[in-house]
């Protein structure tokens, strides 16, 4: 037991050094973070937001307030899940493949299992930091920063084990770019319900959009039980079917060529 805890504590370093030396990584974590930032600016010009100073919507109607933090709360919860779980897992475990990494840690002794659960780690570490970052610069009230991330650990879980299959199909990082783009598009898919309210009707039950009406109704103040049943069912069925996707098909996505 403490043999492969030693092992995955080394496999788990050896990622983050890995993440922290590949720019492509790094701006995972910058672009939610500035687009972040951007959303605050932009609703404080259009009116819609009250100075910086005061938090967003500081100084709105109940209403606007509560729609304003929703928006950009909105906006960085699926970019932190798509951009830190899925694109950072799949373009990584793309350039482990192509440079045959993963071949090099078979042949050491390291399990396949041990592998995986170190990436998915790292992977949600990189979320978790990006999701703290984007909650700090949205101005958000605090009072919400339990649910936000909340919210984003449990949500990025399906998103990660559909990256980890994606990426190990991926032969290099060329294909990884567009192999990542339905994983990316799935995650962001509740900031387009936004737009119109059957778009939302829609994108609530991707696999993100369970996670996305919690915090909606946490924003509102509108949790109630059962008013939870309908957005947990979701995630735990995205959680489900990823985790059998990924049991299914990680071994012999793992023979890389």
């Amino acid at each position: 037991m403490q043999a492969n805890l030693r092992k995955l504590g080394a496999l788990i370093a050896k990622d983050a050094v890995d993440l922290a030396k590949n720019p492509t990584m790094v701006l995972c974590v910058v672009l939610p973070v500035g687009f972040s930032v951007f959303y605050r600016f932009f609703m404080g010009d259009m009116g819609l937001g009250g100075p910086l100073r005061s938090g967003v919507g500081a100084d709105l109607e109940p209403t606007v307030a509560t729609l304003l933090q929703y928006i950009v709360l909105n906006m960085a919860l699926c970019m932190c899940i798509g951009m830190g779980a899925a694109t950072s897992l799949i373009y990584g475990l793309a350039e482990e493949k192509e440079k045959h990494t993963l071949r090099t840690l078979m042949l050491a002794n390291v399990t396949a299992e041990q592998i995986m659960l170190a990436k998915g780690i790292v992977a949600l570490g990189l979320t978790v930091v990006a999701e703290v970052l984007c909650f700090v610069v949205s101005g958000a009230s605090w009072s919400l920063f339990g649910w936000f991330m909340l919210c984003g650990i449990v949500g990025a879980v399906p998103i990660i084990l559909l990256s980890l299959v994606v990426g190990l199909a991926s032969r290099d990082q060329m294909t990884a770019g567009m192999y990542s783009v339905p994983i990316l598009v799935i995650a962001l898919a509740p900031m387009f319900g936004n737009f119109s309210e059957s778009v939302r009707n829609v994108v609530r039950f991707a696999p993100t959009g369970g996670v996305d009406e919690l915090l909606r109704m946490a924003i509102s103040g509108t949790v109630a039980p059962s008013e939870l049943v309908m957005p947990l069912l979701v995630t735990a069925a995205w959680i489900v079917v990823a985790a059998v996707a990924f049991k299914l098909l990680y071994r012999r996505l793992l023979r890389d060529n």
